[in-house]
């Protein structure tokens, strides 16, 4: 390689991939919740950070307290329902119905209000099998089973003054 390439290479952001949730049972703080239209479509991304983490399955540790994981979701392909389980975890950080969930309500949350952010959600990740289908082996993915998280009034003094910290309306703001 020359010096050229060497260059480029020393002088690039290391590209971090995204980590995803392991096994286990979760306190998460959202960080941000957005779109992407990328190589393999639109997609839903919400980033994560763990509050606590507890063991469910015996042989494997959970993410530890403190990293930020990504859950993501692909819109693209309306038949593996991926705006359906993103959905889901909107209405869970909400505390909301689905017809509660309109356009205008999601982009509160994915737009520059960013309502979701530092908000708590509990999540549940396990291992899913999913079947063989047209001749190719089935697998093991994530699952996530997402549930509400009703703020004590010391959490949501906290949820707000980090809002205000990072510059972003308090969330009665957001949400109106």
């Amino acid at each position: 390689m020359s010096n050229a390439a060497f260059s480029r290479i020393v002088s690039a952001q290391a590209a971090l991939g995204a980590q995803y949730l392991k096994a286990g049972r979760y306190r998460l703080e959202v960080q941000s919740i957005r779109t992407k239209d990328g190589f393999k479509g639109l997609s839903a991304i919400a980033e994560l950070k763990v509050v606590s983490a507890e063991r469910t399955q015996p042989a494997n540790e959970p993410s530890r307290i403190g990293m930020v994981a990504s859950y993501v979701e692909n819109l693209s392909d309306a038949k593996k329902n991926g705006g359906g389980r993103f959905k889901a975890f909107v209405m869970a950080l909400a505390g909301a119905e689905e017809e509660e969930l309109s356009l205008e309500q999601l982009a509160k949350f994915t737009g520059e209000k960013q309502a979701g952010t530092f908000l708590l959600i509990d999540c549940e990740v396990f291992p899913k099998t999913l079947p063989e289908k047209d001749g190719k082996p089935g697998k093991v993915i994530e699952g996530y089973r997402w549930s509400t998280v009703s703020p004590t009034d010391d959490e949501l003094a906290a949820i707000e003054a980090k809002r205000a910290e990072a510059k972003l309306p308090a969330l009665a703001v957001a949400l109106a």
